[in-house]
């Protein structure tokens, strides 16, 4: 049984496909726009983050012929978008503009260690990388938990399946996710 949740979903993603119009563009927004808000803000300022939303949802509408919903589902594509423009962002940004100090970086270069931001910029995208890997509806139910914070309870219900299957996805979501950390952080060790 597929929850409201889930229809609502799959109808916004046939619908994009077949007529991208801009109120199905809004739709899309109004569904995704928060997510995408919500990783960008992980790797970087807010200020930039709202541009980085507002450059991702123009690249939706440009690139909206492109989208196949049998590729995938669009909240992943509206997301691999968005990872293009964090990374866009950060290329184009000069170390005058990062503000940071020269002889500061060089000695951390020196030192082993890395540039902090870029570091968690790309934290930010290994996590979303090990999400979109991750079947439904684990990644669904690890975002409702971790950037929603809502209860297993709330998401049980929104969801409509019962309390304890819920907790083993998210369990299982956030073993993978902590495994994938350990590994990516281990071999750049």
């Amino acid at each position: 049984m597929f929850s409201e949740e889930a229809v609502e979903v799959e109808r916004l993603s046939v619908a994009f496909a077949r007529d991208a119009s801009p109120e199905v563009l809004r739709q899309a927004y109004d569904r995704w726009g928060g997510m995408v808000y919500a990783i960008a803000c992980r790797a970087m300022p807010p200020h930039d983050a709202e541009d980085v939303v507002q450059q991702t949802f123009v690249s939706v509408w440009r690139s909206r012929a492109s989208y196949d919903p049998g590729a995938g589902p669009l909240g992943a594509w509206i997301v691999a978008i968005a990872r293009r423009r964090i990374a866009d962002h950060w290329r184009s940004r000069s170390a005058s503009e990062l503000a940071v100090d020269p002889e500061a970086l060089r000695g951390a270069l020196e030192a082993g260690e890395g540039d902090p931001v870029l570091e968690a910029v790309e934290d930010a995208l290994t996590v979303e990388e090990e999400l979109e890997r991750i079947g439904e509806p684990q990644p669904t139910i690890v975002r409702m938990a971790v950037l929603e914070d809502r209860s297993t309870a709330s998401i049980a219900e929104a969801l409509a399946m019962p309390a304890g299957t819920v907790k083993s996805h998210l369990s299982r979501g956030l073993r993978r996710l902590r495994d994938r950390w350990e590994e990516t952080h281990a071999a750049s060790a």
